[in-house]
């Protein structure tokens, strides 16, 4: 999983955990609310059976008292002319509640009560035992309790009843109370769970987002420090060859361009840009005489450049470039399947891939190599089209002939040395190991990029050492080596500010950049090559302005002489 894979699932982990850190907490907060609501509704409940005891034990002791009281006809006279609804009122007002008494006979059926009320008088009545109902009304909560009233002895003796046997249902007493809520029966409490739960919640919201917030920094890191690493050694590839410097940034400028006009997403544009500029870091690991052949290669040559396609998939594998990895490993595969590393065909190459050999070869095409001359747009396009569904995805080819049209092609691209520590990197092709002087292959190289090098041969001076094999042969390699080292020195020490080349064995040219420079003197040198029995034969070739010189050439006037 990539970084920004990896961050982004972070990040939905944070946001999952946020919502289930709210909804634990939502639930926690129900449920402890509702169990104070079930506390609060059991209290009254419990508080509102006492009243009814006490309520129904008063009226009974108000019969029983007046019965004691009162003679036959004061007893009958009771009935009609107190009201037993004025004593609960009274009682209904001293406990905040609200009292009633219903008769057996009423019909309940066809009443304006709520249903659960009628279902709590139809319990009483057909179970003779309390009942009780929890109801709304204007969205305050009620409590209803209903007691059944049954027939005793003062209730007859008192003539109310007297057609009513003990123990019958003479009616219902009934008992209303609003049931507070948990806010108001007991606001210390309501406010105290609400700040701890909301504080609680606010505490697991920022342990959730400081965890991902170190785990994304770390990432961040991470990744910051692995790319680092990876442009470092970037870099140092950069030292060793200056072309691919220029070359990766192209060839990640170029698969940008297509794959913006393709329509990708953000994040694709800048993996495929990271992709480019890498595409080539496994050339860290091609010696420098391969990198650095200013000629073409031979087989074997090749077959070691093809490594480094599968050395960038091994430096890239580790995250955050693992994603990378896979595109820069088969950005050498050819849609016809005849490419490098695994020979995968059309689809089976990833499409980011392609899209990475397309802008890799048209940068190949459209720069200066050291072994040829850079191909012009028109030229580039031509091959492109002609090795469509063959090195390259036909598609591809097609945006990037209208991408590319209008793009600003690299001016003055170059492998040539420009300081003296990259002439000394090119050594191994450009210096003679024994002189130090430049070899034949710096000479190919200067006359095929004598532009880009901005130099301007004005004449040759051909020097050449006869018989040396008769040297050798008389004191030894060895010796002959040091001979030659020190009639070097001495051409050295003539031309300071000319371009020496040994060309083959014991030839030696030298390349006059200098209009103005004199006449040499040769007398050390005949001394010195003399004095072993050896003869220095001098040639001297004047060249016209703007003469065009290969090293065919150059030899051809020599030969001529």
């Amino acid at each position: 999983m990539s970084v920004s894979k990896r961050i982004r699932y972070f990040k939905q982990l944070a946001i999952l955990l946020t919502i289930f850190w709210t909804l634990l907490t939502t639930v926690f907060v129900v449920y402890q609310f509702y169990n104070e609501e079930k506390h609060i509704e059991e209290n009254s409940l419990e508080r509102i059976k006492g009243v009814a005891e006490e309520s129904l034990a008063f009226v009974f002791w108000v019969y029983e008292q007046k019965a004691k009281a009162m003679n036959d006809d004061e007893r009958y006279n009771f009935r009609t002319n107190f009201s037993l609804k004025d004593l609960l009122a009274l009682l209904a007002k001293q406990s905040s509640m609200e009292f009633d008494i219903a008769p057996v006979s009423r019909d309940f059926a066809h009443s304006a009560l709520k249903p659960s009320l009628k279902q709590a008088f139809q319990n009483v009545k057909n179970e003779h035992h309390d009942s009780f109902a929890l109801y709304e009304d204007a969205g305050i909560k009620h409590l209803f309790y209903v007691k059944p009233m049954f027939a005793n002895k003062a209730c007859i003796s008192c003539h109310v009843h007297s057609e009513s046997a003990i123990g019958d249902l003479l009616g219902f007493t009934t008992i209303q109370m609003k049931v507070p809520t948990f806010k108001t029966a007991n606001p210390q409490s309501y406010y105290f769970l609400i700040i701890t739960y909301f504080g609680t919640w606010l505490l697991g919201l920022f342990a959730i987002w400081w965890i991902h917030a170190r785990g994304r920094n770390y990432l961040n890191e991470k990744t910051k420090m692995y790319e680092e690493s990876m442009y470092a050694l970037i870099d140092m590839m950069e030292k060793r060859d200056s072309y691919t410097a220029g070359h990766s940034q192209r060839v990640a400028e170029y698969s940008k361009m297509l794959v913006l006009e393709m329509d990708y997403s953000s994040d694709d544009v800048d993996f495929i840009y990271k992709a480019g500029m890498l595409h080539d870091i496994g050339k860290i690991e091609i010696p420098d005489a391969i990198l650095l052949k200013p000629d073409k290669l031979t087989s074997i040559e090749y077959s070691l450049i093809q490594r480094h396609s599968t050395a960038s998939y091994e430096l890239l594998s580790r995250e955050p470039f693992s994603g990378l990895a896979h595109i820069v490993l088969h950005h050498h595969e050819r849609y016809d399947g005849m490419g490098y590393p695994d020979g995968l065909k059309a689809d089976q190459i990833p499409f980011f891939s392609q899209i990475i050999t397309v802008a890799d070869a048209f940068d190949a095409m459209t720069t200066n190599r050291a072994y040829r001359k850079s191909l012009s747009r028109q030229e580039a396009f031509a091959i492109l089209e002609e090795e469509k569904g063959k090195q390259f995805n036909p598609y591809i080819v097609n945006v990037a002939k209208e991408v590319f049209a209008n793009v600003t092609l690299p001016k003055n691209t170059t492998q040539m040395p420009k300081d003296l520590l990259e002439e000394m990197r090119f050594s191994y092709y450009f210096r003679d190991q024994l002189t130090s002087f430049y070899n034949v292959n710096y000479l190919k190289f200067i006359f095929a990029h004598a532009g880009d090098c901005q130099l301007k041969i004005v004449s040759v001076d051909h020097l050449n050492c006869t018989n040396f094999s008769l040297y050798n042969k008389k004191y030894g390699w060895k010796k002959g080596d040091e001979f030659l080292c020190l009639i070097a020195k001495m051409i050295g020490e003539l031309y300071p500010e000319s371009i020496i080349v040994r060309a083959y064995s014991d030839n030696f040219l030298v390349l006059h950049v200098n209009e103005n420079e004199q006449q040499m003197n040769y007398s050390k040198i005949d001394a010195l090559v003399t004095e072993h029995e050896l003869v220095m034969v001098y040639q001297h070739i004047d060249l016209e302005i703007d003469e065009h010189l290969t090293w065919e050439i150059l030899e051809d006037k020599l030969l001529r002489l």
